[in-house]
């Protein structure tokens, strides 16, 4: 193949702006795409393509608010496919709901049944929604100050609630008052109240100041559930406790502090049991929020070290670390597992929110939306919907089952072509590996294994039936995508071949390979004809009318030729060696992707219509927008641009890839399919809400 083959760097997550320099990006602030312009629609499109360059430096950076203020002041009349695109990064919750001015969040749960969530606001009420529909059911008033904590009974028939007035009340949700209110036994702040497994007893985390050393003690209350008497006290070190658990059916009691201790005691006699103790005189860290998995078995923490720990329940042992590098660069202020246990989701004060699997502690999201600290998450019952409160004033909804974007892997080496069906569900990945797949776009689940085939070469019929492919035994395949079967193989090319194209009107299959090209006539045992060339030839593309059979060489040298007569109409040649190329879905213009630049050429006139300057290396990604006025290019440099082809500009340039981006494809006007040289793919959907799914 043409490229070189890379050096397999597997990595499985998006790289944060803490791992990337800040000299760069904020270069990039600076010289945005740094495209040479052909022509300028006016100074106002300068300005709007300045904020775009900087709202993403920005994103990069996770400075989400200030990237959004950048986005925000972008004039409707300019916004087009990059802002769409940054819009949706910048918030990829499902929906919002707004508090007034100066009014923030502070807590959210959920029903039992998954019908009920509650929110808790700095103005100290309890707002009841329905779920999902989100309409208010009622509003519960008591506290006198913000609300901290909230927590749902087992029996879903009760909720307690903390403060920082010093008072926790337990509601009765039926008749939406208070069942007692105790404000009495607490000298500061609730960090958090929880159920026991009973629904009798009610624990709660707070400190207080003593007259003796040391002056701050932190402590955990046990609470009779029916009158919110205390049953219990257990003092656990010199620093706020902010997180309690029960485990063993209640008979422990998991108590987190913010000196980063965590300790397991007895609930009968308050003794200890275990203790994780990361306190240093040094160094002052906190543990500021926790959960229990829902089999028991599993403690998860966040911290003031940016970092998530989990540990065994029953001794105290560390499982997992999950370190900065991999997923927060600030606070972990809210944790939360899925009912089912497969998931945990993490957020703080860097305004994201981090969802993990469960088993082998992956990332699956990072969700951008938030501009200030999220101080609550839960999730629905079926565990698709994750629900995040926050200090901005916002309420966010986010649908896991429609994200933003998917990562998956598909290959260690490839896909060097990604042909996808016309109903945008599937593609086929053309990899180096012996494998040969068809996936589903939006998930990465594999649809159909084909066999153990390496290709670097492949084009999908729009009927969705068949698809070819081929690679380096020079044999070109046809398959059957009904039964997953080989249709055909054609034999004859010398070298491998890179370049296959259908031909939808016939059927014929053409492959470009050695010194030929060759048209291959499946439902006919006549051979297939041979147009001799004088070079290697390197890819083939066909026009959409399919009249035009378009032959690209390493060179840069290109050649058009009719498919009525398989006779040479025209030719010419790029500036630098071509590496990929694709033609406009209006039949016009033909991008190239030729050394370090993209050439658009005028098909019927063989003219250079725009020379696009802006990647700092050389690249394989080149595709049109649906509707021919945008080209999309991947490259070496590990970015994907967006060229605008009213005015021959980069309107983006999208960093944050820690691999070369290889392929580029606009599935619709709000999809993309990118994938690496090192078979990781991103799907994003950057659909305005107000339109119908596609």
């Amino acid at each position: 193949m043409k490229h070189n083959t890379p050096s397999k760097r597997k990595s499985q997550v998006r790289r944060t702006a803490a791992s990337v320099p800040l000299l760069s990006l904020l270069m990039l602030l600076l010289t945005g795409c740094g495209t040479v312009k052909v022509q300028t629609p006016d100074a106002g499109y300068d300005l709007y393509l300045a904020r775009i360059s900087t709202a993403e430096a920005l994103l990069q950076l996770n400075k989400i608010s200030e990237a959004r203020r950048y986005l925000d002041a972008c004039p409707q009349q300019y916004r087009d496919v990059e802002w769409q695109f940054l819009n949706a990064f910048l918030d990829q919750s499902a929906s919002t709901i707004k508090l007034p001015e100066g009014q923030t969040y502070t807590a959210v749960a959920m029903s039992p049944d998954g019908k009920t969530l509650a929110a808790a606001g700095s103005d100290s009420s309890i707002v009841l929604y329905n779920w999902p529909g989100l309409t208010p059911q009622g509003q519960l008033n008591g506290h006198k100050t913000a609300v901290s904590t909230l927590a749902f009974s087992n029996s879903g028939k009760q909720l307690a609630s903390g403060g920082r007035d010093h008072a926790v009340i337990l509601w009765d949700l039926s008749s939406r008052k208070a069942v007692w209110n105790n404000n009495k036994a607490f000298s500061r702040g609730i960090y958090q109240v929880r159920f026991s497994p009973d629904d009798r007893s009610i624990g709660v985390v707070s400190w207080e100041l003593r007259p003796i050393s040391p002056n701050v003690m932190g402590f955990g209350k046990i609470l009779d559930a029916a009158t919110g008497a205390e049953q219990i006290k257990i003092e656990t070190e010199p620093h706020p406790a902010a997180g309690i658990l029960f485990t063993d059916n209640g008979n422990r009691i998991i108590i987190s502090c913010w000196g980063e201790v965590v300790t397991a005691y007895n609930r009968s006699t308050g003794d200890p049991i275990w203790t994780y103790d990361l306190s240093d005189p040094e160094e002052y860290n906190a543990f500021h929020s926790v959960d229990l998995s829902p089999d028991g078995r599993t403690i998860l923490l966040g911290s003031t070290d940016h970092r998530l720990h989990l540990l065994d329940s029953e001794t105290g042992r560390l499982l997992r670390r999950i370190e900065p590098w991999e997923g927060h660069t600030k606070t972990i202020k809210a944790v939360a597992y899925t009912p089912d246990g497969k998931r945990f989701a993490s957020a703080g004060e860097d305004q994201t929110i981090q969802v993990w699997d469960a088993e082998t502690h992956q990332k699956l999201f990072s969700l951008i939306g938030h501009t200030a600290a999220v101080a609550g998450l839960c999730w629905s019952k079926d565990g698709d919907t994750l629900i995040s409160a926050a200090l901005d004033g916002a309420l966010k909804t986010w649908d896991l089952s429609k994200p933003f974007s998917t990562t998956y892997e598909v290959c260690d080496y490839g896909p060097w072509q990604a042909p996808v069906t016309s109903d945008r569900q599937t593609f086929a990945a053309a990899c180096s590996d012996e494998k040969l797949t068809l996936y589903n776009i939006r998930t990465g689940r594999p649809q159909k294994d084909l066999g153990p085939f390496k290709s670097i070469s492949a084009d999908m019929s729009r009927d969705n039936r068949h698809l070819v492919t081929a690679g380096f035994d020079g044999i070109v395949r046809l398959w059957n995508l009904g039964n997953g079967l080989q249709e055909k193989t054609f034999e004859g090319h010398t070298t491998r071949v890179d370049g296959v194209a259908y031909l939808n009107s016939t059927g014929q299959v053409i492959s470009v390979g050695d010194t030929t090209l060759r048209v291959w006539n499946p439902d006919s045992a006549s051979p297939a004809t041979i147009i001799p060339l004088d070079k290697r030839p390197f890819r083939v593309v066909l026009t959409p009318d399919e009249h035009n059979a378009i032959i690209g060489f390493g060179d840069g040298n290109i050649r058009i030729y009719s498919t009525d007569n398989w006779k040479e109409t025209a030719r010419f040649k790029c500036e630098a060696d071509l590496n990929e190329m694709a033609v406009s879905p209006d039949g016009k213009l033909l991008a190239v992707f030729s050394g370090k630049n993209i050439e658009v050429w005028k098909i019927a006139t063989r003219e250079l219509h725009y020379l696009l300057r802006g990647h700092d290396q050389t690249g394989y990604g080149v595709g049109f927008s649906p509707d021919s006025r945008y080209v999309i290019s991947g490259s070496y440099d590990q970015t994907f641009r967006l060229w605008n082809l009213s005015t021959g500009q980069c309107t983006l340039a999208f960093h944050g890839y820690e691999d070369n981006i290889y392929t580029t494809r606009f599935l619709n006007g709000y999809e993309l399919l990118l994938g690496t040289a090192e078979g990781k793919m991103f799907y994003y959907n950057f659909q305005p809400p107000h339109l119908p799914p596609t």
